[in-house]
């Protein structure tokens, strides 16, 4: 049976910086072939092929890219990703933020690209606010619906504001993890810039590259997410099209954030944002700074590969728990995990009864295992580790490995409960 995307797997390698257009982009790290991360195919359906990644690094405007890039449609045409399911508390802060920080007028045109299944649509719509949102992935989209929320079926881009009235004369426009997924970003970053009114403002949310290096996080890298940003570089791809930052402060989602705000003014800098920017340039991160990173984030990783065969040969009985993209990713570096597990554990419908990308391993629904069965479990979402723990019952008889930012194993006793 085929790929059920409709869109076919098309790639191709960078030539020059998604940034700023330079021709000045170096390798930084070989990962060899990996899967798609947000690839779970069906039982029947065939499994795509592993591909090429490279982190690559611009010298010219900083800006760390994936190469080869892979065609946006055949990626979040038909997504698997579920906000709301991980990140719902994460959107009633970002929304309670903006209501406190901003004081916008009830009336304000809001939209957020890449809404997926609308957790922070909700919550401002619970504020009192009447937002739109945008996003690719169909089947996704048609859960946002059936919840009552705006959002339009399309890429967000130069077309799509001429397409929909409500793309125009925005107040705020919203990108909480989206804006790494996008092949043109300084066409996107136009369309924002052209969408925005004059006093319109840009809140986005992405993942810190000054954080993933300092936690070795590198399960984050995948071809979904085509840049990794610093201050500095989404700095120089916002002031092209005419946008300034203004805010930065960061926050915890995917292992360190940054939340920064744009705007058409010149406006003094935050004090927040000034310190960000004296911290990241004291890292100083180089291409050899994010290659030595890479080589601590795979010896890391081999070490918890060691430790499920030490927990193999004492006769335990281990399952893991988390089957993400970053799932897919941690797999390939863990071979004797990947080939000796029953099945993955999950909690998203969206994943439930399909297979991991690269060896058909099976997830099953959290609520269907008899947690009694096993000793051991593995947190492959170790982000969320802490709320995977609370859920787990009879903790004091059971194990969990979590393999980042540092391999660590957890034992509970009843005292510590």
């Amino acid at each position: 049976m085929q790929n059920s995307n409709l869109y076919p797997l098309k790639y191709s390698d960078l030539t020059e910086c998604g940034g700023c257009g330079s021709n000045s982009l170096f390798e930084t790290y070989n990962f060899g072939k990996v899967p798609i991360a947000g690839h779970f195919p069906l039982r029947m359906e065939e499994a795509l092929p592993t591909l090429p990644m490279s982190l690559m690094f611009c010298e010219y405007c900083s800006l760390v890219q994936i190469s080869p890039n892979v065609d946006d449609h055949h990626l979040f045409s038909d997504y698997r990703y579920i906000s709301s399911i991980s990140m719902k508390g994460h959107f009633e802060e970002l929304a309670s933020w903006f209501h406190s920080r901003e004081y916008p007028e009830k009336t304000a045109k809001i939209l957020e690209i890449g809404c997926n299944d609308g957790p922070l649509l909700e919550c401002l719509t619970k504020l009192g606010y009447s937002p739109t949102g945008i996003d690719p992935a169909s089947n996704i989209v048609a859960m946002a619906r059936k919840a009552g929320l705006k959002v339009i079926n399309d890429f967000f881009s130069e077309t799509t504001i001429q397409s929909y009235q409500d793309l125009r004369e925005l107040d705020y426009i919203f990108s909480a993890n989206s804006f790494a997924h996008i092949s043109d970003i300084r066409s996107i970053a136009k369309a924002v810039a052209e969408s925005l009114s004059d006093k319109g403002k840009f809140i986005v949310e992405v993942q810190s590259l000054v954080e993933l290096v300092k936690t070795n996080a590198f399960d984050f890298v995948y071809h979904e997410h085509k840049y990794y940003y610093t201050i500095k570089s989404i700095s120089n791809l916002m002031l092209q099209v005419g946008l300034h930052l203004e805010h930065c402060e960061m926050i915890d989602t995917h292992g360190g954030s940054y939340r920064f705000v744009f705007s058409k003014d010149v406006i003094q800098q935050s004090s927040e944002l000034a310190a960000l920017i004296s911290a990241e340039e004291e890292m100083n991160l180089n291409s050899d700074a994010i290659h030595e990173a890479v080589g601590r984030y795979v010896l890391t990783l081999g070490n918890f590969d060691s430790y499920f065969e030490d927990k193999v040969i004492e006769g335990k009985k281990i399952v893991a728990f988390g089957a993400s993209g970053r799932a897919n990713m941690l797999l390939t570096h863990l071979p004797r995990i990947r080939n000796g597990l029953p099945f993955v554990i999950d909690e998203s419908p969206e994943r439930i009864g399909r297979y991991m990308a690269q060896n058909s391993l099976p997830i099953r629904a959290f609520s269907s295992i008899d947690t009694h069965e096993f000793d051991v479990v593995l947190i492959l979402a170790w982000n969320f580790s802490k709320s995977i723990i609370d859920k787990w019952p009879e903790k004091v008889k059971i194990e969990f490995g979590v393999p980042l930012p540092v391999f660590e194993v957890i034992n509970y006793s009843e005292d510590s409960l």
